[in-house]
């Protein structure tokens, strides 16, 4: 009878109803349970995208969230970067237009569909597909190349931006340089700056 009245209950201190709940964290366990349930990989190694048997609740809860940005990279999964190279690569790609919308304001906010998308190689083609027609864009365009630099230290001829990683290095001052040229080098925008500054103190 007793176990009869319970079952009527919607909740007791025994049993209540589930809720949708997405845990990030693992609860305090005994670290060698931990590692096993991981198959001896670290979290970050051991990340998975293939399909696995869940309830009919659970399965209803990941459908409802598959496309919401729930997974914040700077504080889950932080060992992502450095073992996924495609999410890697994706870090620098993400700002177009046609990628979902989150990523354009928050790069590191990602959705199980945008994890399983770098997964299969989708999401860092189509973010290259559209840096590649940028780039055409710029090389040709009058407008853009004028918002471009000129490093400061060796002079050349070839207009950089911010953007090309590779070959140019920002000071926090805004300025722009070849990173070599940069190299252990104080920023000349930064000095003439303290030089005016010195100067109406003065005055």
């Amino acid at each position: 009878e007793e176990i009869r009245l319970r079952t009527r209950m919607r909740g007791s201190l025994n049993w209540a109803p589930p809720s949708s709940q997405i845990i990030f964290s693992v609860q305090p366990q005994h670290r060698s349970e931990v590692v096993a349930l991981q198959h001896y990989l670290c979290a970050g190694c051991g990340t998975e995208v293939e399909p696995y048997s869940v309830s009919d609740f659970s399965k209803q809860l990941l459908d409802s969230v598959w496309s919401q940005p729930l997974f914040d990279l700077s504080s889950v999964g932080k060992a992502l970067w450095s073992k996924v190279k495609d999410l890697d690569r994706f870090r620098v790609l993400a700002e177009f237009e046609p990628l979902p919308a989150h990523l354009l304001d928050e790069p590191l906010l990602l959705s199980m569909e945008d994890l399983y998308r770098v997964k299969k190689g989708q999401l860092v083609a189509q973010a290259r597909a559209l840096l590649n027609s940028a780039l055409e864009h710029v090389d040709n365009c009058e407008l853009c190349r004028g918002r471009g630099f000129i490093c400061e230290f060796c002079r050349a001829k070839d207009i950089i931006f911010p953007f090309q990683k590779d070959k140019s290095q920002r000071c926090p001052c805004k300025a722009c340089f070849h990173k070599d040229c940069f190299l252990g080098k104080r920023c000349p925008k930064c000095t003439r700056i303290q030089s005016r500054t010195q100067v109406q103190m003065k005055s």
